[in-house]
């Protein structure tokens, strides 16, 4: 096996373990699914998954990465579209329609760890950082006449219209 195939590997299968984390903790959250469990939900014993990730916290951090990245996407592509704000309140309509059941879970659970977790309180920052960045660029091209400030007034309260819907409605 070459050193590229060996590297596609090492992520298939840190990917197929993080994808079965999130199946599980979407289910039980981060503290109450067990190692036993993403070993069985991946197909994969603990020895196997021991070998990608050292310890379930590990596997918890890694996981949440991945569904603060995700969600930053997921927020980056719906709010370019000028999207209203009936749509956003409205979690039945075309904005929310391709965040699952499953991403919503996870996501409050991620916010849950975030208020003990100081580390992720710090991933989400950053991520939301990275978010509010390229939303800034969205809205210089969509309100080029726009002054800084108004932008950034919409940004936030886009941001925070988001979050509450999503707190409020998925829980």
């Amino acid at each position: 096996m070459s050193r590229s195939d060996s590297e596609d590997f090492l992520q298939q299968r840190q990917q197929q373990i993080i994808s079965a984390a999130k199946n599980c903790f979407s289910r039980s959250g981060f503290h109450g699914a067990s190692m036993a469990d993403i070993s069985h939900e991946s197909g994969l014993g603990a020895g196997q998954i021991y070998r990608y990730y050292s310890s379930k916290e590990l596997i918890v951090s890694e996981t949440i990465k991945s569904i603060a990245e995700n969600w930053r996407m997921f927020l980056l592509k719906n709010l370019q579209l000028q999207t209203s704000v009936s749509n956003i309140i409205n979690t039945e309509s075309d904005f929310w329609r391709d965040w699952s059941f499953r991403d919503r879970c996870l996501l409050l659970e991620m916010y849950s760890e975030a208020s003990r977790n100081k580390s992720v309180r710090a991933l989400l920052a950053h991520e939301e950082q990275l978010l509010f960045t390229e939303l800034e660029e969205v809205f210089k091209r969509q309100m080029p006449a726009a002054p800084p400030e108004e932008r950034s007034d919409r940004i936030q309260f886009l941001l925070m219209l988001v979050d509450g819907v999503a707190c409020r409605t998925f829980g």
